[in-house]
């Protein structure tokens, strides 16, 4: 386990918002997720465990959670930090990594879903490497997170295109509308537990190559 120090936090929109911790000398690969514990949040796991993908690069030099602060216990516990507080870490683990073909892909994200993404563009950016892909971001209202960081990436990369889609339920049909190449090519999904698996199937029957993150605590109506 390793103790990281909160420097700062930030609303980024709507209920999200970016708690900004140092790293503890912990490295990682962009687009994997990290367990936080932390105790003030109560006596058992439900209540003081909580995993989140780093948001940040890692040529940041930081590790960020951008989350929507709702009622639980672990996020008001959060959300109550002050510069100088510690959360507690467990390992970093996961897959859900850019694999390095060469080819396009197609990355979506349902809400909240996108910190993957913001960490994965970021670094691919600093590393002087291409944006070859279209991301697909849903969102329930016009609150889209990191919005203007992926336009300013967009505008840095002729490669990399964005298309926002506000208040469409997020389905195969409306991902394979707005990018008809996921067909073709290796597919990112990210967002809500029902919503990654339900979606998932569908693209699979349909012969799309798919790389799955599970955001679990989140539904269709909160994403």
């Amino acid at each position: 386990m390793a103790t990281l120090k909160l420097l700062k936090s930030y609303d980024e929109v709507g209920n999200i918002r970016t708690f900004v911790f140092d790293t503890a000398g912990q490295a990682w690969i962009a687009g994997q997720y990290q367990t936080y514990v932390l105790a003030a949040a109560g006596d058992t796991k439900d209540d003081n465990q909580r995993f989140f993908t780093i948001a940040a690069a890692p040529s940041e030099g930081e590790i960020h959670i951008s989350t929507r602060v709702s009622e639980s216990k672990f996020k008001q516990a959060l959300n109550a930090m002050q510069p100088g507080d510690t959360i507690e870490t467990k390992g970093i683990e996961g897959d859900f990594t850019w694999e390095e073909t060469g080819d396009p892909v197609v990355l979506v994200a349902a809400g909240i879903g996108c910190t993957p993404y913001r960490s994965i563009l970021l670094e691919r950016h600093a590393a002087g490497k291409p944006l070859n892909c279209v991301l697909v971001q849903f969102s329930r209202d016009e609150d889209i997170p990191f919005k203007e960081e992926f336009a300013k990436l967009a505008a840095e990369h002729p490669e990399f295109t964005i298309k926002n889609l506000v208040g469409n339920p997020v389905t195969a049909d409306a991902i394979l509308e707005a990018a008809p190449q996921a067909a073709e090519q290796v597919t990112y999904l990210s967002g809500p537990e029902p919503m990654v698996d339900a979606v998932g199937d569908e693209l699979k029957t349909r012969g799309v190559t798919l790389k799955q993150d599970w955001f679990p605590g989140y539904t269709e109506q909160t994403f």
